[in-house]
């Protein structure tokens, strides 16, 4: 299973990029770390939501074919490292991989946003969703 299947409503991603993208070169927009979100009984559900600029170049040409904020929220984190957070947020790409469980029921996932120039930040988490894919034109400043 490609790793980013793991991510409920991952077809969003897909159906604006046409691919799942790379991120190179994308911008963290927002990190939230929050430990508020409880389970029906109580229990803390510590979650990180990650705002997360991205673009897919087109085939044929030296331009933006689509470019987007993706919003997505892990849920039941653990094992955070966060270094660097600054006023830029570069990251070289997103990585996904699956850890524990088996191929098709994994346990969780491990998220890497690649080290670019000063920030990094890995993590697992037990569940993931995307919240919103919103579309920017070449330019922007687009915020989630």
């Amino acid at each position: 299973m490609e790793a980013y299947r793991f991510i409920d409503n991952f077809d969003k991603v897909l159906s604006h990029f046409g691919v799942w993208p790379s991120f190179h070169d994308g911008e963290v927009r927002r990190l939230v770390l929050d430990r508020m979100r409880q389970t029906e009984t109580g229990a803390s559900i510590p979650t990180i939501e990650l705002s997360l600029l991205g673009w897919v170049m087109a085939a044929d040409a030296w331009k933006v074919a689509a470019k987007a904020v993706v919003q997505i929220v892990f849920e039941d984190v653990f094992d955070v490292e966060l270094e660097g957070f600054n006023n830029q947020n570069v990251i070289t790409a997103l990585n996904l991989r699956l850890v524990g469980g088996t191929e098709q029921k994994p346990e969780a996932m491990h998220v890497e946003l690649e080290h670019c120039f000063q920030f990094s930040c890995e993590f697992k988490a037990c569940r993931a969703r995307v919240v919103s894919v919103s579309p920017c034109r070449e330019g922007d400043q687009a915020m989630a």
